[in-house]
């Protein structure tokens, strides 16, 4: 005779029959770095906020304050981010009036990215954010800790962008 339970039957043939435990996800790398990742941004745009520059637009800023100008495709290449997201980033900084781009008379269709007055003021408050942040981090864990982790981190960011050639999202 057939089961009159069928809720309870449907139910266990669904559910599939498994050797090996789930992992807990909260104990991966994955899920470790993206919560690092957030907290340490959300601790950063904490220490910035008074600038108005977001954390994505104060990383620009970084590498035009070493080498100025660049162009939006070497800035692209040097944060290990999309031409777009780059592209969106200097209009904010752009509107802001951080920023200019000019075309260079030679090649009309390279845009160089230059800093104004303005981007040129926001350096040490935002120099001041970040050593403040690595100063209290390396507080808490200590100079040794923290030189192992950037390095841990510096090693896996590398094997993912190189060895694990998968494509890049953006």
């Amino acid at each position: 005779m057939a089961s009159t339970n069928l809720k309870g039957d449907l139910a266990k043939a669904s559910l599939p029959e498994v050797d090996a435990p789930f992992p807990n996800f909260k104990e991966s790398l994955a899920y470790q770095a993206q919560l690092f990742a957030r907290l340490t941004q959300n601790d950063y745009m904490a220490r910035i906020a008074e600038t108005g520059i977001a954390p994505a637009q104060a990383y620009v800023l970084g590498e035009l304050w070493f080498n100025e100008p660049l162009s939006q495709v070497e800035l692209a290449r040097r944060l290990e981010i999309g031409k777009a997201t780059v592209g969106q980033t200097l209009t904010r900084l752009e509107r802001a009036g951080v920023i200019e781009r000019r075309r260079i008379q030679s090649d009309r269709r390279v845009v160089m990215v230059h800093l104004t007055e303005k981007g040129r003021h926001l350096r040490e408050p935002l120099r001041s954010a970040t050593v403040e942040q690595a100063d209290a981090l390396e507080e808490a864990l200590g100079k040794k800790r923290m030189e192992e982790l950037t390095e841990t981190l510096t090693r896996v960011n590398q094997l993912l962008l190189t060895d694990f050639s998968r494509p890049c999202l953006d």
